[in-house]
């Protein structure tokens, strides 16, 4: 279990936005990085294929893999339970960039990618020409990608820009009060994806941004009849 702990390594202040929350200090970036290792020690996080850091540098900060978010209100105190490999996806229903609402349960049957990200995460802006490029190669074998942006601790117009600059055509969803990323699917870092079968059962989480080699790797036999 130990090899898979990773250190968060933070650059900058990637939330300037007065529309978003203050960025976390130094102080609540040991308290998250903190939460994230006791989980792991848990085993609430871990488990065999449970979480894997994919770990993917980036052209100017070295091996820079994630970053953590900052919680609204203490979650922690709600007795919530990270979800796991093999257990069935906490159902949610968004709105897209239109106001139309998407569904996890009515995507049974297909493989879905639900990958949690922001606009100001930069792991997330070197991970999504990977997704958007599987999305649309295996889009035919009943892949879909769901992009849920954090947006409760985004700006809903750099979210929207980030989007159209990066030319994103799988489905992006907006999570403006941390009802599924906090909540449901406890994403305490960006970004985070959860694999789920065509049963609806989740069968990988991966912690940080992915090489297509990775995602390939998890995909692979999850395509197979």
């Amino acid at each position: 279990m130990l090899n898979k702990i990773a250190i968060y390594h933070i650059i900058g202040n990637p939330m300037q936005s007065s529309n978003r929350r203050s960025n976390p200090n130094v102080l609540m970036t040991i308290v998250i990085a903190g939460i994230t290792l006791g989980l792991l020690a848990a085993g609430l996080l871990n488990s065999q294929n449970d979480l894997k850091p994919a770990m993917t540098p980036t052209p100017d900060q070295g091996y820079f893999f994630t970053v953590p978010v900052q919680p609204t209100e203490n979650v922690l105190s709600l007795n919530l339970q990270t979800p796991k490999v093999g257990s069935a996806a906490p159902d949610f229903e968004l709105p897209d960039r239109f106001g139309n609402a998407v569904r996890l349960s009515d995507l049974t049957g297909s493989i879905v990618i639900v990958n949690f990200w922001a606009s100001w995460c930069q792991p997330c802006r070197e991970e999504m020409p990977v997704l958007q490029a599987i999305s649309e190669k295996y889009a035919d074998q009943g892949l879909v990608v769901l992009g849920v942006n954090t947006t409760y601790t985004d700006s809903l117009d750099e979210a929207l820009a980030f989007v159209d600059e990066l030319k994103l055509t799988f489905p992006i969803l907006f999570d403006e009060t941390g009802e599924v990323g906090e909540k449901k699917y406890m994403v305490y870092g960006l970004p985070t994806s959860y694999w789920v079968d065509r049963r609806g059962i989740i069968q990988s989480v991966q912690l940080g941004a992915m090489t297509e080699d990775q995602m390939l790797e998890i995909l692979t036999p999850l395509l197979e009849p």
